[in-house]
């Protein structure tokens, strides 16, 4: 990520984060998915899809803009559908044979 830590402890953090995307996809039935990470005193969102991450930039999420961006992402976030949350509507529950 671009401005962030190149020390070895700063890669494995986001080697690690990458990992738990990489499950989310693996064992659910999603597009893409949205998430938060923080950082000490700084947070992120980043989007997910099968392609990669889109990683916005540091949010100073206690001094009053950082509030106001989180609280405006979590309020939009929960406007949207399931689909537009990363949902795959084309995957259904097969139902139990005899």
């Amino acid at each position: 990520w671009p401005g962030e830590s190149k020390l070895v402890h700063g890669k494995e953090t986001r080697g690690q984060i990458a990992s738990y995307a990489g499950i989310t996809m693996f064992l659910s039935y999603r597009k893409h998915f949205m998430s938060v990470v923080v950082f000490g005193r700084f947070a992120r969102l980043i989007f997910w899809d099968r392609r990669g991450a889109v990683v916005s930039r540091r949010i100073k999420y206690q001094e009053t803009d950082g509030e106001k961006t989180l609280f405006k992402f979590y309020l939009r976030f929960s406007q949207l559908t399931a689909e537009q949350r990363g949902y795959d509507p084309t995957v259904v529950e097969v139902p139990p044979t005899d």
